[in-house]
């Protein structure tokens, strides 16, 4: 395989999107076809690049700048987060129609986050993360300046702090390549930030953040490819910081707070979710309640841990293309994607919370404890999920933009995907504990039928087949007849939530007096951005990739 077949999956798009520019600037639109073209090109590369070899395949393209190489690298690493990232951004620009402008900025958005995942070094990621980041607010404002979207600053501070990052590593070490930077570099301070960053960049809060507001939106076009590219970044840091430091974190304080952020914002989310007042509400609550998860299985510093969390990141990305697509109303489709969703056996989200909450019991001490608290906060889970069901829709968005064929099957091969889960672990998983750890020999054993740990084995395919035929039959003698549309108490309710939520509208509506402000408006800036044309955003990435490599 050439080295040049890297580029593969960044350079694909890009061109889609210079050609979707062209035309529309000659007044002729090309329509959904030319953007999933360059979408679902980039994801067949990626497959390409990875499947016939399975190993790193590396291109040096000279100097970054400052002592940085400009480096590409596909590995176990970027081939499961350039799947998590592509398949539903390809999805949505295959299904959604847009107009080309939007099309152009998802494309470009998508070529960003791919590079930032194939970048070989800490200053790339951040550089080519931070470009994505800043399309992503360029895309929520053009489809629709008024409806919610994150502050731009806010997305770069976590961008800015692992470029800071990147120069303690390029200065006290000599390079901030993940697989060349010395063990002994990555000392507790300088990891604070690394951590910090991935919290900032995925928005890993007890509150509410964007990754929840954005389902919000009247049209979920720009939100769904903004989720796609952007939300998966924070846990790429986490896991590459494995890496960084030999297969684990500098101090076991690191995995013990992160495994706490991530446990109190999965049942920070579940919270929200039980008592959410509208089903829209409640499905947007469903990324974060993933991705918190996702965060204390990923935290723990074992191959268990981290096989259990990509999965369910994995999942999560499917959940992206499905939401963006179901319309709002009741029926099958909201009903399979609430189940898949809260991890209603036998679906992949079971399995994988299974495997997670075994890691941390294996894993014991303080951690066993973290174990209690996710089964308690996945039960709040099946609660919500049972109660949105006969929830009102919400706001609806757009019918022209949902398909509900399309989100029904995604959540039908979720939920009935969980006796593929040892197919799962060795094909898409274990590569990435195998490239970032020094796993057990049990960690990457069982085959394709079972998922061994150290004090147990999964029988994925002898136990979920059954519980599957079980409830096919179960849901095929129940019929949808017996099941209630009303909607139900919550559990308990959130009163912080509401205060929270006035005292961010008060600090929001706060403003100084004209003679003070500062010329310097980041909201100006958005809206400037946004109002330019797409040649201008082909043109700065041109003029960015130039400036950088002289």
């Amino acid at each position: 395989m050439p080295s040049a077949a890297v580029l593969g999956p960044v350079v694909l798009p890009l061109i889609a999107a210079g050609v979707i520019a062209i035309f529309g600037f000659a007044g002729k639109s090309l329509g959904r076809v030319a953007a999933a073209a360059g979408a679902w090109s980039s994801l067949l590369a990626l497959l390409a690049v990875w499947v016939p070899i399975r190993s790193s395949l590396e291109l040096s393209l000279g100097p970054l700048g400052f002592g940085s190489s400009f480096d590409l690298r596909t590995d176990g690493v970027t081939f499961a987060f350039g799947l998590m990232i592509a398949t539903p951004a390809a999805i949505l620009l295959t299904v959604q129609p847009r107009a080309w402008p939007q099309a152009v900025l998802s494309l470009l958005a998508l070529a960003s986050a791919m590079a930032a995942v194939e970048s070989a070094g800490v200053v790339l990621t951040a550089v080519a993360g931070g470009t994505a980041a800043t399309l992503a607010v360029v895309l929520l404002v053009t489809e629709d300046p008024r409806a919610r979207r994150p502050s731009w600053a806010m997305l770069l501070a976590g961008w800015l702090a692992l470029s800071w990052f990147g120069v303690i590593l390029q200065v006290g070490g000599g390079t901030a390549v993940y697989s060349a930077v010395p063990v002994a570099t990555v000392t507790g301070p300088p990891f604070a930030l690394l951590a910090a960053s991935a919290v900032l960049v995925s928005c890993l809060f007890p509150w509410r953040t964007w990754p929840a507001d954005l389902w919000t939106r009247p049209s979920l076009r720009a939100a769904g490819i903004t989720v796609a590219t952007l939300y998966p970044m924070g846990f790429y840091l986490l896991v590459r910081a494995y890496e960084l430091g030999d297969g684990r974190y500098p101090h076991p304080l690191f995995n013990v707070a992160l495994a706490v952020i991530g446990l109190t914002t999965a049942f920070a989310a579940a919270a929200r979710a039980q008592a959410a007042p509208t089903r829209r509400e409640f499905l947007g609550e469903l990324i974060p309640g993933f991705g918190g998860f996702a965060l204390t299985a990923i935290a723990l510093g074992t191959p268990l841990g981290l096989i259990g969390g990509l999965i369910l990141l994995a999942t999560a990305s499917a959940m992206v293309a499905c939401l963006a697509l179901l319309p709002d109303q009741a029926g099958v489709a909201s009903l399979v994607t609430i189940a898949a969703a809260v991890g209603l056996p036998p679906g992949i989200a079971f399995g994988a919370r299974v495997i997670g909450i075994e890691a941390t019991f294996e894993t014991g001490d303080f951690i066993g404890l973290i174990g209690v608290a996710s089964v308690v906060t996945w039960v709040t889970w099946m609660v919500g999920g049972a109660r949105a069901i006969g929830l009102p829709a919400g706001r609806g968005h757009p019918l022209v933009e949902t398909s509900p064929k399309v989100s029904l099957l995604i959540a039908m091969l979720t939920l009935v995907g969980g006796p593929a889960l040892a197919v799962i672990k060795a094909g898409f998983a274990d590569p990435v504990a195998a490239e970032v750890m020094q796993p057990s020999t049990s960690a990457l054993t069982g085959g394709l039928t079972n998922v061994v740990t150290v004090s147990s084995v999964l029988p994925a395919a002898t136990l979920f087949a059954p519980l599957l035929v079980f409830a096919a039959l179960a849901y095929g003698l129940a019929n949808m007849s017996t099941i209630r549309t009303q909607a139900r108490p919550a559990l308990f309710k959130v009163p912080a939530a509401e205060a929270l939520s006035r005292a961010r509208t008060a600090l929001r509506s706060a403003s100084v007096p004209e003679q003070y402000r500062t010329i310097l408006n980041v909201r100006e800036l958005e809206m400037a951005a946004a109002g330019g044309q797409p040649v201008l955003w082909l043109g700065a990435l041109v003029a960015l990739a130039y400036a950088v490599t002289r």
